[in-house]
């Protein structure tokens, strides 16, 4: 086992490492991109749509019937759509006052901005139907607004990569913004990312952010991982490491980085598994 620490000296067989890995590994990005692009659906017109996250094409236009949650909708022919690349707060129908906070205020922000009977645009991704039979579909309003950047932008949903990830980077950039403003579920005590050191019993084997500093990283097994603060380890899997080229070829010793994924005690050390370049998130501060 290799392990790299913060001393200068070990700067630059570090960035040798990270620039190797990225040299020799090919982004799946890329190849998602392609499989999107050639897909049949209705080609946009100039000046339709005005979100930063916009599709090449529709490849289907919906009528809506209603609103379930943040992240889901009932269309009129009984499909339920749910929105890709987002996740807002679980809203508990039973016992409305044990929703999570900021579920109603999702709900209600998307029954504000569609009404039943309005016409939607669907733009799909890889996987087109979820475990629970759900359509899985990039949702646009004939103006071209962008639901999941809607939610994004007002902080009324985090991302969230289940395997569809087209437009990862983009909706990234947008939940970003809306979490250095604090907006939304974002000023709430709960979604705010921890430190190592406040990482505590209750937060075991639960999916949670945290902050820290990448001190270093260490070669072990089928695994790479980065160590935040010293004590807190992100396994990245090598099988999946050409996912991670736009991050693994930056220089991420002394970055702040939020990650986030289910969290593991184990062996006296804090961890978590990372599948997806969208649980690692550079920071300009801590």
């Amino acid at each position: 086992m290799n392990t790299f620490q913060l001393p200068s000296s070990s700067m630059l067989l570090t960035n040798l490492f990270f620039l190797t890995l990225a040299l020799t590994i090919l982004p799946t990005t890329q190849a998602a991109q392609a499989k999107i692009t050639q897909q049949e659906g209705q080609v946009l017109n100039d000046g339709v749509t005005s979100a930063l996250c916009a599709p090449t094409h529709y490849d289907e236009q919906v009528e809506l019937k209603y609103v379930n949650d943040g992240d889901t909708i009932t269309l009129k022919d009984g499909r339920l759509v749910r929105l890709i690349g987002v996740d807002s707060p679980e809203l508990d129908f039973k016992s409305p006052e044990l929703s999570e906070p900021y579920a109603k205020e999702a709900r209600h922000f998307l029954q504000k901005e569609l009404k039943p009977g309005q016409i939607l645009n669907l733009s799909f991704d890889q996987k087109r139907l979820d475990p629970y039979g759900r359509t899985l579909a990039y949702v646009y309003t004939e103006n071209g607004e962008h639901l999941q950047e809607l939610l994004l932008s007002q902080g009324f949903a985090k991302t969230r990569v289940y395997q569809n990830d087209y437009f990862w980077q983009c909706l990234n950039q947008v939940e970003l913004t809306a979490r250095d403003k604090e907006l939304g579920l974002w000023s709430h005590p709960d979604y705010r990312a921890k430190t190592v050191d406040e990482l505590g019993r209750s937060d075991r084997n639960r999916w949670g952010e945290v902050k820290g500093v990448v001190t270093g990283y260490e070669r072990k097994g089928q695994y790479l991982w980065l160590i935040l603060d010293e004590k807190f380890y992100v396994g990245i899997p090598r099988a999946e490491s050409g996912k991670f080229s736009n991050i693994l070829n930056l220089n991420l010793l002394e970055s702040p980085v939020i990650v986030r994924g289910s969290l593991y005690y184990s062996y006296k050390k804090w961890q978590l598994i990372s599948s997806h370049p969208s649980q690692i998130s550079l920071q300009n501060r801590p």
